[in-house]
């Protein structure tokens, strides 16, 4: 009987765990990011966030010359995450001029696509967790032609939260 009941906190233990941001993307996805070759994903975190108030943590992968980060701030409620999950918060987190900037229906609680004129990022509220996929370095493309890619990201990162 005993065995049966370790098994049975194993399994709740790691149904409990919240897979970290190095976690959330398959090689595949990044590299069709960032290009080949990607290195592996280099974690950070967690630690406070100054600007949201949450807990952030984050995973930063390079290819060619670009590079993706994936961040996830954590915050005590939901309540808390859409409070702070603001046009503001994502536009401050891009530090060129932003081009464009709007909320979008379809991934997560509350969603949003940032681009500047060298970088772009997606940014996803789910629950009481906030998601970024930031894009930058020297992109091949366009910021602005990365939309597709990244909102396809976010949505498949975000179902991990």
């Amino acid at each position: 009987m005993l065995p049966s009941v370790a098994l049975a906190l194993a399994l709740i233990t790691s149904a409990a765990r919240v897979a970290s941001p190095c976690e959330l993307l398959d090689r595949a996805a990044v590299s069709a990011l960032v290009g080949p070759p990607v290195t592996d994903g280099t974690p950070s975190g967690p630690g406070p966030d100054e600007d949201s108030g949450g807990i952030l943590s984050y995973c930063t992968y390079r290819g060619g010359a670009a590079t993706l980060i994936v961040s996830q701030v954590t915050f005590a409620s939901a309540t808390a995450a859409r409070k702070a999950t603001t046009k503001e918060l994502v536009a401050g987190r891009l530090e060129d001029e932003v081009t464009t900037l709007t909320e979008e229906s379809g991934v997560g609680d509350k969603a949003f696509w940032a681009c500047t004129g060298a970088a772009a990022e997606y940014v996803v509220l789910k629950g009481s967790s906030v998601l970024g996929l930031a894009l930058g370095g020297r992109l091949p493309k366009p910021p602005v032609s990365y939309h597709v890619g990244l909102r396809a990201a976010a949505a498949s990162a975000s179902a991990k939260l």
